[in-house]
């Protein structure tokens, strides 16, 4: 496929760990598009993006449009036969889109018509899915609404969280994109229409979401949490401060205690009462403190001082805007 040029889009770690294995596998990559370069953290440093850096890497040029919808001419002149996206982070027009003889494609981590959207990995692992998968679909102006080309199921475990679910479908994707290019070029595919009937979406994560509640059951809270753990995070207020959760696990037992309740009987991980079952903390984050996991904690602190302590009251608005 080495005289049909392909023009990438894409700005996270899951469409730098793609674009990597296109370029790999000698598929004609002509240049990049992702998002502009940005300034993070508290020195406000330059930090370039996942895909940028394997662009550079492998000696491609690199466009980071503000908005890539005012630069159509410059698409045109890079006269792509294909397009493909994924997780780029803009939307792009139709002009853009039509430009390719081959169209524009996209990797979308979901199987499709069920969570469109920005953040598909994360409410599969939340809502408890127990498989997901990755759908190559041709673009539209939608939001994830075009003809459906290939797909692919990926198995979701009790332990997996979003960062680990995200790991085994961009591998998944990859292999799935590098399956669908050769036929998309070989005219041998018979795009498939979404099932409407069938739609969920997948908003990005609203900073509301990230609170945990603990008065339900103990399997749901769990769900939510590792689909939270790291990207973007979640937490709960504990004495007026944020306390967020890294690494936890569950517990479905009879429950005595009021639901919120701290309980210590182990050295590696303390307890919090749920509805039916406790969330076992191993690795944890108070307000203005360091990442620690609880063992190394006692080390360093009186038992009695996260011992028997009740999380504020769960449902309150005010925690949940803080």
């Amino acid at each position: 496929m080495k005289n049909k040029k392909i023009l990438y889009m894409g700005t996270t770690s899951f469409s730098a760990y793609i674009l990597e294995q296109l370029i790999n596998h000698d598929f004609d990559v002509i240049a990049l598009v992702s998002q502009p370069d940005r300034k993070v953290g508290r020195k406000q440093e330059i930090k370039i993006t996942p895909t940028k850096e394997v662009a550079l890497n492998n000696s491609l040029d690199v466009y980071g449009f503000e908005n890539i919808n005012d630069n159509i001419e410059v698409i045109k002149e890079l006269n792509p036969d294909l397009i493909v996206t994924c997780a780029y982070g803009q939307k792009i027009s139709k002009d853009i889109l039509d430009i390719p003889k081959y169209g524009s494609i996209n990797v979308h981590a979901s199987l499709l018509p069920k969570y469109r959207g920005g953040a598909p990995i994360h409410y599969a692992v939340m809502n408890g899915d127990r498989k997901t998968g990755n759908t190559i679909m041709y673009m539209e102006e939608g939001l994830d609404t075009g003809d459906m080309i290939l797909q692919s199921e990926v198995e979701i475990t009790l332990d997996d969280t979003t960062s680990t679910l995200s790991d085994k479908m961009m591998v998944d994707g990859a292999k799935l994109l590098i399956e669908a290019i050769p036929k998309i070029f070989n005219n041998d595919i018979k795009p498939i229409k979404q099932d409407e009937s069938q739609v969920t979406y997948s908003y990005n994560i609203p900073r509301e979401l990230e609170y945990i509640d603990f008065n339900r059951d103990v399997l749901s809270v769990y769900n939510h949490m590792r689909g939270l753990i790291k990207i973007p995070g979640c937490y709960a207020m504990l004495n007026d401060k944020k306390i967020k959760f890294y690494e936890v696990k569950f517990e479905e037992v009879q429950v005595n205690e009021k639901v919120g309740t701290i309980i210590v009987d182990d050295k590696k991980y303390f307890k919090i009462a749920c509805l039916n079952g406790y969330i076992k903390v191993y690795k944890f984050q108070l307000e203005g403190k360091k990442i620690v996991d609880f063992s190394s904690y006692l080390n360093g602190n009186k038992l009695e001082i996260i011992t028997n302590i009740v999380l504020n009251e769960v449902n309150s608005n005010e925690n949940r805007s803080k």
